[in-house]
């Protein structure tokens, strides 16, 4: 997880805490997480609200994208910036669940209670751009629109108007699922892992457990446990899963990399949505529980 320079990291983090309340100083940094050996801190991006539904990361601009509901339950949909530190509402949407971005354009797809919206922030504005008779569940974006309907089977396709389904997958209920480097299609059905590899008409399972999906900027798989708060990687010279680490605490869900390949992602224990970046520290993560009780801990080490 490739970092940006010392000054700007520090930035970041110390903005970001300042937002969500000022962090006692410590003389060793915080462990928040611990991938491939090295600590990750953690710095609130957005907290005291409710979020629901995909995160999204223009990776070009480096801006996050999300749902949240104010406690007076009026509906948002709100960007961060991740480098300038900046905030704002979108115009004329509310409520969104899906979302995915066009890297090379920057346009924002957002499926709102029917139909797909599209977002412009070089004019920040939103407009439909059609299936007003569906209420699309996840979106992904891979050089047209891919997505899900809720409480329907399948994931289709949508491109220049025109609605395609993947006869691979129409037999599955999907509840989440991503597009690699290589075209393949991961997704969540039933509480197992399928695949669809590029190419092929059939869809074959992967591994049996319940995972959140992402991809990183450089198009590769990841896996992460919700339960034990484990991150996977998915090794392409084997074809199969490696640790990457864990994450120190709470329930990772709706999992996005930024344009540094940094994790982001909503804790669904106490509703606020996280950002890691390396401290240089060195870690290690231990294993308690057996089973499917197992849980994941993060501790620094000495040296």
């Amino acid at each position: 997880m490739a970092d940006r320079k010392f000054k700007t990291k520090m930035k970041i983090i110390f903005l970001l805490s300042t937002l969500s309340g000022a962090l006692p100083v410590r003389r060793r940094p915080h462990c928040h997480a611990c991938f491939n050996g090295m600590c990750h801190s953690r710095s609130t991006v957005f907290t005291a609200h409710k979020f629901s539904g995909q995160l999204a990361v223009d990776r070009t601009a480096n801006i996050l994208y999300f749902h949240y509901q104010t406690n007076r339950s009026i509906d948002h949909t709100g960007s961060f910036d991740l480098n300038d530190i900046k905030f704002k509402v979108l115009p004329k949407i509310g409520f969104t669940f899906g979302r995915a971005v066009d890297q090379s354009t920057r346009e924002v797809f957002m499926s709102g209670t029917v139909g797909i919206h599209k977002y412009n922030p070089k004019t920040n504005t939103v407009k439909s751009i059609g299936l007003t008779d569906k209420t699309i569940w996840h979106l992904q974006y891979k050089d047209k629109i891919y997505y899900s309907e809720f409480k329907s089977k399948g994931i289709f396709t949508y491109e220049k108007n025109k609605i395609k389904s993947i006869k691979a997958l129409s037999n599955f209920h999907v509840d989440d699922f991503v597009i690699d480097k290589q075209n393949d299609i991961y997704f969540l059905s039933d509480s197992m892992i399928y695949r669809l590899k590029n190419g092929t008409k059939t869809a074959d399972f992967f591994i049996d457990e319940i995972f959140s999906l992402a991809t990183d900027k450089k198009g590769d798989v990841h896996f992460i446990q919700p339960g034990s708060r484990t991150v996977y990687i998915l090794d392409y010279s084997k074809d199969s899963l490696t640790e990457l680490g864990a994450i120190g605490k709470g329930t990772p869900f709706s999992v996005v990399f930024d344009a540094d390949n940094n994790m982001i992602y909503h804790d669904v224990d106490d509703e606020k949505l996280y950002y890691l970046m390396p401290n240089y520290s060195l870690c290690t993560v231990t294993t308690r529980g057996k089973g499917k009780n197992v849980k994941k801990f993060v501790s620094m080490r000495n040296e």
